[in-house]
């Protein structure tokens, strides 16, 4: 966005896995004794447990059972500009969305555009990679995963053209194929526009109180000569913008990164021309913490609405019903009808507790296994 002064400048993944004499925890044990370590990137994790492991950790002859998936397209518009950098924030949502990315494998398709679109302080932004299917399977750091980071690899600069680079994606999103989400990540408000009228209430200075200018007050801090008229708060053309994507049956989901709280009135106008709104406000997805985790859990939320099920449809029956296993981010969970899951032929449902942290955005990563003797409540 234009912090001011700018720098001018899986769902469901299906796997197999392995079976050795140690069972895996189940969801809710203690953590194990390494839990004290730093945590690692989820690229940079053991892969999940996979079949053909070898005779030393021994294999249950695992089979994999392949789901009946109709993968959305979630299109990602970052904002890059110049106030990204501050607190490292673009570091931290480019590997967010890479974590993300990583589990909902290739229960999801994905595209990505940024903005602005190089070292020109307000080029409008633009497709940095075409959509293309996520990596399979869940949990690896695969081409498309790999394709996100080498093309957000950049500085954060310039100022922030939503409007204009939200014109600009109507046709690529219009032309893709299969049901299509925007995700639009911003820390703060859209400018960039050289025919916005700058009053005082709309000067970005301003509304930022920068080295006190008041909020929204006299006097108007916004300089043409010196700053130029990009300065001025763009907010009806984003509006505009969002609402024309969303005319287009293409929804818009709106996360306020750390620095947009001046903003929330305008992202929350965002959300609702995007249909996305949230029951109550704010109607965006608002982050306040600058950590990944915080971020994360907004970005999860987002994709359990898009892609999240409880019924999970294999392509055939197992072949053996009382060898198969579901697990929760690589943890098994107990064929319980109340709070796990039942099996019905070739469909699994995922019940209670059990389909509220998939259906809540908790877990993303939900693999059927095949070939080891069902888990069953304690």
């Amino acid at each position: 966005m234009g912090r001011f002064p700018y720098a001018l400048a899986g769902l469901v993944a299906v796997a197999l896995a392995g079976c050795g004499d140690r069972a895996p925890p189940l969801l809710g044990d203690p953590p194990p004794q390494d839990a004290g370590k730093a945590p690692q990137l989820q690229s940079e994790a053991s892969p999940p447990p996979s079949c053909n492991a070898g005779p030393d950790l021994g294999v249950c002859a695992c089979t994999e059972l392949n789901l009946l998936t109709d993968a959305p397209n979630l299109y990602l518009v970052l904002d890059r500009s110049g106030s990204m950098a501050v607190n490292d924030e673009w570091t931290a949502v480019r590997l967010t969305v890479s974590h993300v990315m990583e589990s909902l494998g290739p229960r999801a398709s994905f595209g990505l555009a940024v903005f602005p679109f190089d070292q020109s302080a307000c080029a409008p932004g633009g497709q940095v990679m075409s959509v293309r299917p996520g990596d399979s399977p869940a949990g690896t750091l695969g081409p498309t995963t790999k394709a996100m980071l080498a093309a957000t690899a950049t500085t954060p600069y310039g100022g922030t053209p939503t409007a204009a680079t939200l014109t600009g994606l109507l046709p690529v999103l219009t032309a893709l194929s299969g049901r299509t989400f925007v995700i639009l990540a911003t820390d703060g408000g859209p400018n960039c526009d050289a025919a916005a009228a700058c009053s005082s209430a709309m000067c970005i200075p301003n509304i930022e109180s920068y080295q006190g200018c008041p909020a929204g007050g006299l006097p108007d801090c916004c300089d043409a000569t010196i700053y130029g008229p990009e300065q001025c708060l763009d907010s009806q053309p984003t509006i505009d913008a969002v609402a024309s994507i969303a005319k287009a049956g293409i929804p818009t989901y709106v996360i306020g990164v750390p620095g947009s709280a001046p903003y929330a009135t305008l992202l929350d106008s965002l959300a609702q021309a995007g249909g996305t709104a949230r029951a109550s406000e704010p109607y965006y997805y608002r982050v306040d913490g600058t950590d990944q985790t915080a971020l994360g859990a907004a970005l999860s939320q987002i994709a359990a609405k898009i892609t999240a099920t409880c019924t999970l449809t294999l392509d055939q029956p197992p072949p053996d019903p009382t060898h198969v296993n579901v697990y929760l981010d690589d943890k098994p969970v107990a064929a319980d009808p109340q709070n796990g899951w039942r099996l019905d032929g070739s469909t699994i449902t995922l019940e209670g507790s059990t389909c509220a942290l998939v259906m809540n955005g908790d877990v993303l990563n939900v693999r059927v296994v095949a070939g080891c003797p069902t888990l069953q409540p304690n």
